[in-house]
């Protein structure tokens, strides 16, 4: 399935050099990940006390009771450094050190689901001659240990998070930073995400193709004013880039 709007796309394959993704929700299934992030944190930093836990996951956007994520909630949109901070506030016993202690390692043993054959997708880019990269605002430890499980690490030429340097989205850094270190221009560049928070980034970067996907809490209403065109997965970037 895909949703254009009216805004204009160039979809020759040599308009664009490379490739873009978010991690959480483009490349993994959403929910089935950070869901369960948010139950272990919860169980971590607070024992049986229920009432914290739902005060924690009101935070940070999340319905522990049908365990998914409101939309615009901090787990979808902003940084792990922002995330830290809503709940920091709610736990004056722990240190900032501490909760990233324990947030590093949840993060490094969580459960994964490929939005699609990975290999296969990245594999067909990569033949076509494009460029890939992962911007998320995960910690960029995180995103290589997760892409490190996936067996996906190689199939990217550029990983950064929220830590690496660059901000965090929806600010341009991450897409400028890309593009510095592959010599290419933004225009150049097709970016890909699960949120408006990407689709804001893409634009503030000044991207040349902003793609939205719907692998993760948003929908197609919540993207399609932000994106170029909406797209169900990953899985169909191959072919629309191909004409």
């Amino acid at each position: 399935m895909e949703i254009r709007n009216a805004m204009t796309t160039q979809k020759a394959e040599r308009t664009y050099k490379a490739v873009l993704f978010d991690k959480d929700g483009t490349l993994f299934a959403f929910t089935e990940t950070w869901a369960t992030f948010c139950d272990r944190m919860f169980d971590a930093l607070v024992g049986p006390d229920e009432p914290r836990k739902d005060a924690l996951a009101a935070a940070c956007g999340y319905d522990r009771k049908e365990r998914r994520f409101i939309t615009g909630s901090l787990i979808v949109n902003a940084s792990a450094e922002e995330v830290n901070a809503a709940w920091l506030a709610l736990l004056p016993e722990i240190t900032l050190s501490e909760l990233e202690a324990v947030n590093r390692a949840i993060l490094a043993d969580l459960p994964l689901m490929p939005t699609c054959d990975l290999h296969h997708v990245m594999g067909t880019l990569r033949a076509r001659g494009f460029v890939l990269g992962v911007a998320t605002n995960d910690y960029e430890a995180g995103a290589l240990g997760q892409l490190k499980q996936a067996d996906a690490l190689t199939l990217f030429d550029f990983i950064c998070g929220s830590d690496s340097g660059y901000g965090s989205k929806p600010g341009p850094g991450m897409i400028h930073g890309f593009c510095d270190e592959m010599d290419i221009t933004p225009d150049e560049l097709v970016f890909v995400g699960d949120s408006k928070h990407d689709m804001d980034c893409g634009a503030n970067a000044g991207v040349g193709c902003r793609i939205g996907v719907l692998t993760g809490p948003a929908n197609a209403e919540d993207l399609q004013p932000h994106a170029h065109i909406v797209l169900s997965s990953i899985g169909d970037l191959p072919a629309y880039l191909a004409g």
